[in-house]
């Protein structure tokens, strides 16, 4: 019997076969939801977005470079662990998941709860992560942290956002892709609170995202 009982712990407790290889690091933040590993493989954060920075013309948008370094914060120079979520890869062939950090807390949810990224839905993600996030970013709605201040105090659009139930988007009214919604899957969100609180995400194109160096943004009153 204590023989038996002895083997049983030998194995609980033994290290798992390939652990030594899920421990990664990061060697450079692109933004707030990527970032490129010590080994090479680009990951996308999933279930999460965060303000575009500037690409070629496009400009960066309001809090992309205080997102990109409270990923730099979270992630530097330390020990953590990859783990794969939804369809494993994105279109653009990054790698789709998160990072744990050495006490296992989540590096997607720790971005949404301060307030440097917001949920981004897709069909792949399990429910429970959705509910996690989702959770995460109500509360730092509430409690008004990272860039939550000044986007909730966006003017909402005449007649609301038009939102997209199948995809979790919001758009500004006249844009192309809300035109194309139908009508079984179109939705009025009030303003940006209610889209946000509700898990849309605004879409890339038509945006209602502030640029950054706005006249509002060098108001605004964030929280850490």
């Amino acid at each position: 019997m204590f023989l038996a009982a002895f083997a049983v712990l030998l194995l609980l407790f033994a290290p798992r076969p390939g652990a030594a290889r899920d421990a990664v690091s990061v060697a450079r933040v692109f933004d707030g939801d990527t970032v490129r590993l010590a080994d090479g493989r680009t990951v996308r954060l999933a279930g999460i977005d965060a303000p575009e920075v500037a690409h070629g013309l496009a400009p960066a948008q309001y809090y992309a470079d205080a997102s990109k370094r409270g990923l730099e914060r979270l992630t530097r120079g330390r020990t953590l662990r990859f783990v794969p979520v939804g369809a494993g890869r994105d279109r653009f062939g990054r790698a789709l998941g998160d990072l744990l950090l050495p006490d296992g807390a989540s590096v997607a949810e720790g971005m949404v709860a301060s307030g440097a990224a917001f949920v981004f839905w897709y069909r792949d993600l399990p429910k429970p992560l959705v509910r996690r996030l989702l959770a995460a970013q109500r509360r730092a709605m509430a409690q008004g942290r990272g860039f939550w201040p000044r986007i909730l105090r966006l003017p909402p659009p005449v007649g609301g956002y038009v939102g997209n139930a199948a995809s979790h988007r919001f758009h500004v009214p006249g844009c192309p892709d809300a035109a194309r919604i139908g009508r079984r899957n179109r939705l009025v969100l009030a303003d940006a609170g209610q889209a946000f609180a509700r898990g849309f995400s605004p879409a890339r194109g038509c945006t209602p995202w502030p640029p950054a160096g706005s006249v509002a943004e060098s108001r605004r009153t964030d929280k850490p």
